[in-house]
């Protein structure tokens, strides 16, 4: 299982992200027919010529999709967090450990 993103990570990420040319990204095909370009990345290559449709396919849905991730990361951390202050309150309003009910 992969670590938790820390705040400085998601922040890494957020910086180049915004720094990307912006999305969508096109899948742009050679004169011959396969994929060669998406958005600013050209002359596409993979060890395996079945696997790069796949991998230019990747390419493009990530300009968009890792944004949206990053967004829903930090919103439910936003959540985490005022749910955490919520539960202090209540904890010191009750006068302790909510265990010992």
């Amino acid at each position: 299982m992969p670590e938790p993103m820390t705040a400085d990570y998601v922040r890494r990420t957020k910086t180049i992200i915004i720094s990307l040319p912006q999305g969508p990204w096109r899948i742009e095909p050679n004169e011959f027919g396969p994929p060669e370009q998406v958005g600013p990345i050209a002359t596409l290559q993979t060890w395996d010529e079945d696997e790069q449709p796949l991998v230019v396919e990747f390419i493009s849905f990530a300009r968009e999709a890792l944004p949206a991730y990053v967004g829903e990361v930090c919103r439910q951390r936003d959540v985490i967090t005022d749910l955490e202050r919520r539960l202090a309150r209540a904890l010191r309003a009750g006068g302790g450990d909510h265990r010992a009910r």
